[in-house]
């Protein structure tokens, strides 16, 4: 009986243990962005809080922010934002806006957990690189698009091969609006 229930044990833990190993050495820091920095307030009035976010982060947990998060209200009687300005694996930035009250996950970044980012790449302002909010965030959503097309299984009668490259082809055009409106905006025009 004794040599039964050691088999059993063995077994169990050569079975289960790799993957509870895995589990818990893995950070789960395998996101798609490194982040550059980290801001919070509003456009008027904001501060960094990288350091602030890496202690948050190396906790790894989801959390939901606001001032109690950070310790200031660097705006009183406004809502606050958090914005998170990254890079993606193509070279391209990107801002994730995280309004006050809000459940942030650290999934979407390399090295969360770890807090090894945000060191002093980024030298944008608080609009960004890119001061053209919703043309960015057309660019995240057709991005979301295009990873999920990608990860879809089966062709669907050629329709996901098809709607994959309209996806990929509006990701152009937005892109190229924007960059077009960077070098022919007039001055004091609305962004």
């Amino acid at each position: 009986m004794f040599q039964i229930r050691l088999m059993l044990v063995l077994f169990l833990t050569a079975v289960f243990l790799p993957a509870t190993v895995a589990a818990q050495y893995s950070s789960g820091d395998e996101g798609q962005y490194v982040i550059l920095s980290a801001q919070y307030g509003t456009a008027a009035h904001h501060i960094d809080v990288t350091e602030r976010l890496k202690e948050l982060a190396r906790q790894d947990r989801t959390f939901r922010m606001g001032n109690s998060t950070f310790g200031t209200d660097p705006d009183p009687g406004h809502v606050k934002t958090l914005r998170i300005y990254a890079r993606g694996a193509r070279g391209e930035e990107r801002m994730f806006e995280y309004r006050e009250g809000s459940t942030v996950d650290g999934s979407l970044f390399r090295g969360w957990g770890g807090g090894d980012w945000g060191h002093g790449d980024w030298h944008g302002r608080w609009e960004g690189e890119q001061q053209q909010p919703e043309m960015t965030a057309a660019i995240q959503n057709l991005r979301e698009a295009e990873r999920n097309l990608e990860a879809a299984s089966r062709d669907k009668g050629g329709h996901r091969v098809k709607a994959l490259d309209y996806v990929r082809k509006a990701i152009s055009e937005v892109e190229a609006g924007i960059q077009y409106d960077r070098t022919h905006r007039s001055p004091g025009e609305r962004r």
